[in-house]
């Protein structure tokens, strides 16, 4: 750990006396329609950054000079600051029209209680997710009919075996394999908020699709998919139901420590062609003789206790304020932020369309590939170093700030919603649970499940006619309505 470091400034300690702060205003108005996705919001920039500079170790930042790191600190406050500041009023805008109809519907009802997830939406729901992962599973068996098996339980091939064919650029047919990708996230999420909000069979059954579904993620060296296929099951039960804070602090902590586990273990996947599992013969490379065996095995071990949890967004604010500073990068004034706007439109239809993070990959030294976007990786800027990339060290922060408080606004209107209409609702703990992996870049790339659901709850209430603004003034004209 660094907190006795040099590099511990001032500016670590004002940074943690906001974060505390604000975070703490939050729990105490838990019940004002913005303390929720704020909270998420602050989780957010205290896991990827706080939480990168407190598991680094001292050498991990001696690239750096001591008032690089002041400064990116600096603008860690002043993005909390003007989250803040934005918000609450953004909150109240979006959600007034919400709280009201809540309120005349409550009067209307003289307080009766919601169910959230009625059991008949449910027992609608469930199987056509089934359907909809059966349809994805035979895409997988067509594209890999020999190892198909594999696309349940990956550890019977010694490589990952994928669903679905994707290429770099996204030519040809990727987009509609990449949409694929995205819809089979968001399908196997909802398996998990099911599985926390039904009863009975329901329950067993969508914890039966979990056994089935969720393996494929887990066995995989990206991150982000397993965090948006557990954080929404997750959100679903730390916020709905009746159960004790007890438990449910309980079962947060017990999943934070399972999960950081398991992610060590694919940081050390990255390194290594190896099996997710405990290391074994597959992790040792060929030609290794039978008696040097176990001095890799031990070497593996080694890297699997060097490991860190590859957090990085506050080393990145500061390679990207370094970069700026000495004129090796340039900001882009927006063109970043405009890629990934236009990121949904197929490269077949504009084959011009603008690539993500190409340039900051190459100032970051990942340039020189021979691919087609000559870079042989893109880096996550972090979701401040994010705004800095597009509009500089100073006017990048409030830029991100602005896009993340829109954020948070617009999940608080879901869960102003969540009366009138339970999809919202499962919208809502979508975004949630999304909102973590927003930290290494804000981008439709992380929030395409959350997309392809929006549109699927819209044609929900386009076909059915149920819309929240209609539903509420439909129960409040006639309460008789009310179950």
């Amino acid at each position: 750990m660094i907190l006795l470091s040099e590099y511990t400034t001032w500016s670590f300690w004002l940074h943690l006396l906001v974060l505390g702060y604000l975070i703490g205003e939050a729990v105490r108005k838990w019940r004002t329609p913005w303390a929720k996705a704020t909270l998420a919001v602050y989780g957010t920039v205290a896991f990827w950054y706080t939480g990168d500079f407190v598991l680094s170790r001292p050498t991990d930042y001696r690239m750096f000079e001591v008032g690089v790191v002041t400064f990116s600190f600096l603008q860690v406050t002043f993005f909390l600051l003007t989250f803040r500041f934005l918000v609450v009023p953004l909150t109240r805008y979006l959600c007034a029209k919400p709280l009201q109809d809540s309120r005349n519907f409550l009067s209307a009802a003289g307080g009766a209680p919601f169910v959230e997830f009625p059991p008949r939406l449910l027992r609608f729901i469930l199987p056509v997710l089934i359907l909809v992962w059966i349809s994805i599973f035979l895409v997988g068996v067509k594209t890999s009919p020999q190892n198909w098996p594999a696309l349940i339980w990956p550890p019977l091939h010694p490589k990952k075996v994928g669903m679905y064919p994707l290429t770099g650029l996204g030519g040809g047919a990727s987009f509609i394999f990449n949409s694929l990708a995205y819809i089979h996230v968001l399908v196997c999420a909802l398996f998990g908020v099911i599985a926390v909000v039904a009863r009975g069979p329901i329950r067993w059954i969508a914890m039966g699709m979990i056994c089935v579904t969720w393996p494929y993620f887990l066995y995989d060296a990206i991150r982000s998919k397993m965090l948006a296929l557990i954080l929404p099951g997750l959100t679903a039960f730390l916020l709905l139901g009746k159960r004790s804070a007890q438990m449910r602090i309980t079962v947060m902590v017990v999943m934070a420590l399972g999960v950081t586990a398991w992610f060590t273990r694919v940081m050390i996947y990255r390194s290594n062609a190896g099996n997710l599992m405990s290391f074994n013969e597959s992790s040792i490379p060929k030609g290794v003789a039978a008696e040097d065996m176990e001095a890799v095995a031990n070497a593996n071990q080694q890297k699997l206790r060097d490991s860190r949890m590859g957090l990085d967004m506050l080393k990145e604010l500061c390679w990207i304020n370094t970069f700026i500073e000495s004129g090796r990068y340039n900001p882009s004034w927006g063109a970043r932020y405009f890629a990934e706007l236009v990121n949904p439109i197929p490269r077949s239809l504009w084959p011009g369309k603008p690539m993500l993070g190409i340039d900051y990959a190459i100032a970051r030294g990942f340039g020189g590939s021979r691919r087609e976007d000559g870079a042989f990786a893109t880096v996550a800027t972090g979701m401040i170093g994010q705004g800095c990339v597009n509009f500089g060290r100073f006017l990048g922060v409030p830029a991100a700030a602005v896009l993340f408080a829109f954020w948070a606004a617009f999940l608080s209107r879901l869960w102003c919603q969540r009366i009138f209409s339970p999809m919202r609702l499962a919208l809502f703990l979508v975004g949630m649970g999304l909102t973590l992996n927003t930290g290494r870049d804000f981008t439709l790339l992380v929030l395409f499940p959350f997309l392809f659901g929006y549109l699927a709850t819209r044609v929900y209430e386009l076909v059915t006619g149920i819309r929240p603004g209609k539903a509420a003034s439909r129960i409040i004209d006639n309460p008789s309505q009310i179950k």
